[in-house]
């Protein structure tokens, strides 16, 4: 969907480019114009020649060559999209966006749904607020205080991270505090500020306000002072928050990456607070989850190398290897250090300029991964070793690019201990005999077309659970186009997996994708679930697509029934729910587009 050429206008004028600039570096006013510092981090000058007009709304850097307007410069130093950086600017300057292609009702939705967004954004920021008052006034709050003295954290590092305390349930929390500022129910929800019960989601926990890359608060981490478990919880999934798209403490770094050109990925939060705090100010944290191909993206925006510092135990080792190959994939710099504790329980310990020269030690990913595999065959049998050979073959297999793929079997070879091109021969011939396998098959051959439609609906509801809750409740609605909600149940599906993760999810409906996760039922399907995720991550999940694969599927579903049933008066009534279905989902898809 297009923004309007009228609406990107309107931001270019509303936008103060002296404003926007001066959030890059320090303006003085020369006359008519502004000058300072180039804000370009390649372009490390001591006398200024960034040059601003607010009457003509550009500037010129006279050092570098680069000028343009506010739009453009959010763009390249904020590494936003086009529409990221207008959207961006008409938020900050009062300017409703308006969309080309959209239709009366479409517009209408839109509406809703940026009102829906604002109240959210609004009831996040007084949530913020509210939290980080209680840590530091509250007598309530002495013992939140207290660990975050012993974690070593310093008045400074809070007040900048806005760290707060949600007091215990039972005493009055946000939710009667919300009232007092014109905050409903419906606002509090939309931010995921409440429970599934409908009360306080969080309860004697230290709040991390988690913020997206415009500096928005859109969720938090929180940390439990009792015996509460999880130990730390985080927002559910909302419009707002989406923790496989967001890194703890990136606005506060950014700038830093730039400088620095480099990114270090971190576990947790402390880790990032105490990091920054030591003057190491370049750190983020994934929120729970492995790093995945949006956290790189966003990362490489900002830098050329990015360093891993995850925990050297099974699921920080699984962690690299998930992330190895989208690394070589987008070609990134991406390398792995170890360290023996924490970031932050090992600064409380050594100087940071100890921990600043521990970086020369990181190993390329591609390196560590493939010194992994062999790592763990070493001093074994021969049988291990063995194993380790196809092992070590299937990673190689997988990276395409012809440079990285010819360097990664020099790694591989002088691992192993083999001839490079003895490793490739064999490599090649491994390749031809898998694309025999049945797997190889599934993945190259069209499939069975329910199992498709049962896959594509399964990503889209694990990428946005909360599009989908009352749909797993009590099916989905088309008040247009059928005369009652669509129904689906595990039988609906193609696959026996993927019917028992529809059970799951079906049976925790409206809970968040952790909640799911914790299920003792959800450890036998945890490989399909995350495959599932990746996928829905490209899905571009929204309400419409949702409904068409929903559609799509029940279609799908009555097809097969029709065929197997041998009552004609069903067969019939098949028919004809199958052709409704069909328009249905023809129809939303066509939506989908237009949108």
């Amino acid at each position: 969907m297009r923004i309007a050429a009228q609406s990107i206008e309107e931001v270019r004028e509303a936008a103060q480019i002296a404003e926007v600039a001066s959030e890059f570096t320090a303006l003085r006013r020369v006359g008519a114009r502004f000058n300072g510092l180039c804000p370009y981090p390649d372009h490390n000058e001591k006398t200024p020649s960034f040059s601003v007009s607010p009457d003509k709304s550009f500037y010129y850097c006279f050092g570098c060559s680069r000028g343009g307007d506010a739009i453009k410069l959010v763009m390249e130093l904020k590494s936003f999209s086009f529409s990221e950086a207008v959207s961006h600017l008409a938020e900050r300057f009062g300017v409703e966006l308006r969309f080309e292609g959209r239709s009366p009702e479409q517009e209408r939705a839109a509406e809703q749904r940026n009102a829906r967004r604002r109240s959210a954004y609004k009831a996040l920021a007084a949530a913020t607020a509210y939290y980080h008052k209680y840590l530091l006034k509250s007598p309530a709050a002495e013992e939140a205080r207290r660990y975050l003295k012993e974690r070593g954290f310093e008045y400074s590092t809070i007040e900048e991270f806005r760290l707060g305390y949600a007091p215990p349930r039972g005493r009055q929390g946000f939710v009667e505090a919300a009232r007092g500022v014109g905050l409903g129910r419906e606002a509090l929800e939309a931010a995921g500020l409440l429970s599934s019960r409908g009360g306080e989601r969080f309860g004697d926990r230290v709040m991390f306000p988690i913020s997206d890359r415009r500096g928005r608060i859109v969720g938090f981490g929180a940390r439990s002072l009792g015996e509460a478990k999880p130990k730390y919880l985080n927002s559910p999934e909302t419009e707002l928050f989406n923790k496989r798209s967001l890194l703890y403490g990136f606005p506060q770094v950014a700038e830093a990456m730039r400088r620095e050109k480099a990114a270090l990925v971190v576990e947790g939060y402390t880790d990032v607070l105490m990091l920054y705090q030591s003057g190491i100010k370049n750190a983020v944290a994934t929120l729970g989850t492995a790093m995945t191909e949006q956290h790189l993206k966003t990362l490489s925006g900002h830098a050329e190398k990015i360093y891993l510092l995850f925990d050297p135990d099974e699921a920080g080792e699984k962690a690299v290897e998930r992330v190895m190959v989208t690394a070589a994939e987008l070609r990134l710099d991406l390398r792995v250090l170890r360290l023996p504790q924490d970031p932050a329980d090992w600064l409380l310990e050594h100087p940071p300029e100890e921990f600043t020269d521990l970086l020369s030690g990181a190993v390329p990913v591609l390196e560590y991964g493939i010194r992994r595999i062999v790592g763990r065959a070493r001093g074994a049998g021969a049988a291990s070793r063995a194993r380790a050979v196809p092992e070590v073959k299937a990673l190689l297999g997988r990276i395409e690019d012809p440079v990285l793929n010819r360097e990664a079997f020099r790694l591989a070879a002088e691992a192993l201990g083999v001839d490079p091109e003895t490793l490739r021969d064999e490599s090649r011939s491994t390749n031809s005999m898998e694309r025999t396998t049945p797997r190889s098959r599934a993945r190259n051959v069209p499939g069975d077309p329910l199992a498709e439609a049962g896959r594509e609906l399964l990503a889209l509801v694990l990428t946005r659970p909360d599009l989908a809750s009352g749909a797993l409740r009590a099916g989905m609605e088309a008040p247009d186009l059928l005369n009652a909600p669509v129904v689906l149940g595990p039988d609906d599906f193609g696959d026996d997996v993927q019917g028992r993760i529809f059970a799951l999810l079906s049976e925790h409906a409206g809970e968040d994708l952790s909640t799911v996760l914790s299920d003792e039922r959800a450890r036998a399907l945890l490989d399909e679930i995350s495959a599932l995720q990746a996928e829905g991550e490209r899905l571009y999940p929204s309400e419409a697509s949702l409904r068409a694969a929903w559609f799509r599927l029940a279609s799908l579903s009555r097809e097969r029934a029709k065929l197997f049933t041998e009552d004609f008066d069903e067969k019939h009534r098949l028919h004809l729910e199958t052709k409704r279905l069909n328009r249905a989902a023809v129809k939303v898809s066509n939506l989908t587009l237009e949108s």
